[in-house]
């Protein structure tokens, strides 16, 4: 007989989806953000007679581009760190840090390769390399923002339990 019912183990799924949903869109709109302010290019340096992006062009650009592929490949890839992580780091701190940073590292360099082979057919460094450092880039944003997320949840809980307990004093 479990401990937990019904509606108590569905609202722990849904928090669990709603956190990870929650992350996804924090770490596309980061990456956009960082991604259009690397790249842009002041008016003053500009070139005549040469259109360039704005930063809301190229973020918007980001956003359409990178927004499927958190979706599509790094929600499914968080799932499995997080498990593998849980059953390889059974310490916390920072051993799991490392454990996680690592895992995350190794599947945003990986996406970004295989994106790169998809679009770009050839295996040089000229085309691989730029992919291969944006989903390092994006993985460990996502790793970061998916642990600030965690954070929060952990305040929040801590201050719900403390409210519970002056409330029973």
């Amino acid at each position: 007989m479990s401990i937990f019912t019904n509606e108590e183990i569905y609202f722990r799924v849904w928090m669990k989806v709603m956190k990870r949903l929650l992350t996804t869109i924090l770490a596309i709109i980061i990456f956009a953000t960082l991604f259009s302010a690397i790249s842009y290019v002041p008016s003053s340096q500009r070139e005549p007679n040469v259109y360039y992006f704005g930063f809301l062009e190229t973020f918007l650009f980001v956003v359409i581009y990178s927004g499927p592929v958190y979706f599509l490949v790094g929600l499914p890839a968080s799932i499995i760190i997080d498990r593998l992580a849980r059953v390889l780091g059974k310490h916390y701190g920072w051993k799991k840090y490392f454990i996680q940073f690592g895992l995350y590292s190794l599947a945003g360099v990986l996406a970004g390769f295989v994106f790169s082979l998809f679009f770009g057919g050839t295996i040089s460094s000229e085309e691989v390399l730029p992919l291969t450092i944006l989903g390092l880039g994006a993985a460990i944003i996502y790793f970061h923002v998916s642990l600030l997320v965690s954070k929060i949840r952990v305040k929040e809980k801590q201050q719900r339990q403390w409210s519970r307990k002056k409330e029973e004093d």
